[in-house]
């Protein structure tokens, strides 16, 4: 499986937002979130880091 967790970087925190995240769909700073599931979870911010051996997405 390829799924990531997504977590947000908030005053040098970071916090789980969504976790079997399948797909990532960016439109500027409007970010959708979708899970295997089929759940969606819309953010803004922008992307910051993208850690594919530990399997995380980090937005800020």
């Amino acid at each position: 499986m390829c799924e990531s967790s997504v977590l947000m970087e908030k005053g040098g925190k970071q916090e789980l937002l969504m976790e079997d995240v399948a797909q990532v769909v960016v439109d500027g700073e409007d970010i959708e979130l979708r899970g295997i599931l089929g759940e969606r979870r819309h953010v803004r911010g922008k992307i910051k880091e993208v850690d594919m051996l530990k399997h995380t997405i980090l937005i800020r």
